[in-house]
């Protein structure tokens, strides 16, 4: 079980995803997992989401668009980490963003 969670809702965000699941996987804080979860985007997003191999990447696809709210608490209903953190699917994190983050809240 990693330490933190982190909780991506994506809807039709091919122009940004990469970048921000990029942002992610190169946090210097490397114990978290990556639940993706993609609110049936009719775009390309899923395909260059499942590009990605990384273990820590959990890539749940709904068959009906709900909302972003029921995403993340989807996301925070399926996490066993000891901190959940939430981003955007248009954002993106410096490098020591979670290190930080954990650092404060330890």
């Amino acid at each position: 079980m990693a330490l933190v969670d982190i909780i991506l809702p994506n809807f039709n965000k091919e122009k940004y995803i990469k970048e921000t699941i990029d942002s992610i996987l190169n946090q210097s804080f490397k114990d978290f997992n990556l639940f993706i979860i993609d609110d049936n985007s009719i775009d390309n997003s899923v395909k260059v989401i499942e590009k990605y191999s990384d273990k820590r990447i959990n890539f749940i696809k709904l068959k009906k668009n709900k909302g972003v709210y029921f995403c993340r608490n989807f996301g925070m209903r399926i996490s066993k980490s000891k901190y959940i953190s939430f981003i955007d699917a248009d954002d993106y994190w410096d490098g020591n963003k979670l290190k930080n983050q954990i650092s404060f809240m330890e």
